[in-house]
């Protein structure tokens, strides 16, 4: 089919032309035959009719002839006439139609682009990758040497920045954070935005892995340097996962699997480094999807219990309160570690319908103890990060208080140092005040938090996190933080805790410095809520026996309960 994009205008008036002229030559040869038969019918006329009549004859016949004659004139001038006015016309049309089409061409080109390449970067998507991806994973097939590496890069804490500082400048840290990606690749490799925060360096023709960590490494040097943006400074790191070919793959997804499962791990493992993947990680990553599995079914099973671990008072040793601990027996492998299975929770979200299970569970079971004669026991529960920004949070722990009939006072919020720290918790936190609770910070310490930051918030509360504790009486320099911790909280009027204390070298330190209350192995591992009852009444009897060995007794009466735990 021609292409019309081609066709030239004075070829086409040319070929009208040429057309008109034929019709010019025809009309003339008409006008011949027609004056060669008039002529003929002269003669005829002449031989019948008198010689007086022949000038009349002649004259009609003449004018026959001019007549004819003008005629076509008038008939070329009016084509010619319509041939310049069609001539105006084509041209437009001509005109308007190489316009459209080249609208369309630009329009066509757009799209594709669109469908190969992101509309905020400009670099290669999603699909464009997996077509070059899978064009080099069939070059081992020819080229026995040949290698290619993955890299599957994530932004740090973006959602951090794109919700504190809005979505423009999360935008302007996406672009500039892939042009400075551009500058740490050679040109044969390709960069991709994947999704999100989510960019994939595929390295073509690479020597060994050493020539992919080569590229992290100089990716995290240049994240040292700020973005500048807005006006402010943006720092940012990267978790990246790297897969390389040698380990055989056969299809796109596959490598982008394996780099990804790597990028998790180096993720986890504190983010701002590389890890390489290798067959422990798809053994992890197995575990966890099956572990996954099991947990969805465990809520529907109510696989769950509440364990329960006693504060005690570090002057006197008695019973003040108690932390609920979630814990998961699992029919086929026995209790299932919380350090494995509350992450997945939080990360599945079913962390808050759990949660809201064990504050029902733990609250009914605290006004029990209470109604028993323990009316002074405080109950402390934790809240995940996803717990604590559900908008009917305070409306939530309300209701529950009021089912159960446990006063508000008695119940402890407990949250970690980066909730607390967070903007938009003081409003929840202001609100739980209100309603008479009180709110305590766990594992102070570990976490970007300050006493200067926390007099700002209504705390009650906070918990030395036991990585401290443990090193009591061995590291001079954490005795001291310890110590300063404990003295700066009490000048604000707020209560510490001690996390996992386990020896008496830990508690003798703990009582010299006036730490308030203790919570550890030493006294009690976290126990079912009849072995705590044991508890509090044992040390009821031993109270009424005027307390005489108490501490030593409850002590071994633990160690016991740890064993059997």
């Amino acid at each position: 089919m021609p292409d019309i994009t081609k066709v030239d205008k004075s070829s086409v008036v040319g070929a009208i032309k040429r057309n008109l002229n034929i019709l010019n030559s025809v009309v003339l040869l008409s006008l011949f035959i027609i004056l060669f038969v008039n002529i003929k019918l002269l003669y005829e006329i002449l031989n019948y009719v008198p010689s007086a009549s022949v000038v009349v004859v002649m004259t009609i016949l003449s004018g026959l002839v001019l007549i004819s004659l003008y005629l076509s004139k008038i008939i070329s001038s009016n084509a010619v006439a319509e041939l310049t006015e069609y001539d105006k016309k084509l041209t437009s049309t001509i005109e308007s139609l190489q316009q459209e089409i080249t609208k369309r061409k630009q329009i066509e080109k757009k799209l594709k682009h669109g469908v190969l390449y992101d509309s905020l970067t400009n670099l290669p998507n999603r699909t464009l990758l997996k077509k070059r991806l899978n064009r080099v994973i069939k070059r081992p097939k020819k080229h026995k040497n040949y290698l290619f590496a993955i890299l599957f890069v994530d932004l740090d804490r973006f959602k951090i920045i794109n919700d504190s500082l809005g979505h423009i400048v999360g935008d302007q840290l996406l672009i500039a954070f892939a042009q400075r990606l551009e500058t740490c690749i050679r040109s044969v490799d390709t960069i991709a935005r994947f999704g999100g925060d989510e960019f994939v360096i595929l390295l073509d023709d690479v020597s060994d892995v050493n020539d992919a960590t080569f590229i992290a490494d100089r990716l995290q040097k240049k994240l040292l340097q700020p973005f500048k943006l807005n006006g402010h400074d943006l720092y940012t790191t990267a978790s990246i996962g790297i897969a390389l070919s040698t380990t055989g793959y056969h299809l796109a997804d596959d490598v982008l699997r394996d780099a990804d499962s790597a990028m998790y791990r180096a993720k986890a493992l504190g983010r701002a480094r590389y890890e390489i993947f290798d067959s422990s990680i798809h053994i992890s990553m197995k575990k966890s999807f099956e572990l996954e599995t099991d947990l969805w079914q465990a809520v529907e099973r109510m696989e769950f219990l509440v364990y329960y671990q006693p504060i005690v008072s570090v002057k006197n040793g008695t019973i003040t309160g108690v932390e609920a601990l979630l814990r998961w027996e699992h029919p086929e492998h026995g209790f299932i570690p919380p350090a494995e299975f509350i992450p997945l929770a939080e990360e599945t979200g079913l962390i808050s319908s759990i949660g809201e299970w064990v504050l029902r569970t733990a609250c009914a079971q605290n006004k029990e103890w209470q109604d028993a004669g323990y009316q002074g026991l405080q109950l402390d529960v934790n809240f995940s990060a996803r717990q604590f920004h559900h908008q009917n949070l305070p409306e939530l722990i309300k209701n529950v208080l009021e089912e159960s009939g446990l006063p508000a006072r008695s119940l402890h919020v407990e949250i970690t140092e980066s909730i607390a720290m967070e903007y938009h918790s003081i409003k929840v936190l202001n609100e739980l005040t209100d309603m008479g609770i009180q709110t305590s910070i766990d594992d102070f310490g570990i976490g970007y938090s300050s006493l200067g930051a926390i007099k700002n918030f209504p705390i009650n509360v906070i918990k030395v996190d036991k990585s401290f504790i443990k090193d009591i009486s061995i590291d001079a320099n954490v005795e001291a933080i310890v110590k300063a911790i404990i003295a700066m909280a009490h000048s604000l009027k707020i209560k510490v805790i001690a996390e996992g204390v386990e020896t008496e070298k830990q508690m003798a330190f703990l009582r010299s410095h006036k730490c308030d209350e203790m919570q550890g192995y030493l006294f009690s591992p976290p126990v079912s809520a009849k072995e705590f009852t044991e508890l509090l009444t044992n040390e009821s009897a031993k109270s009424r026996n005027n307390g005489g060995g108490k501490k030593k007794t409850t002590r071994k009466q633990a160690s016991a309960k740890a064993g059997k735990s």
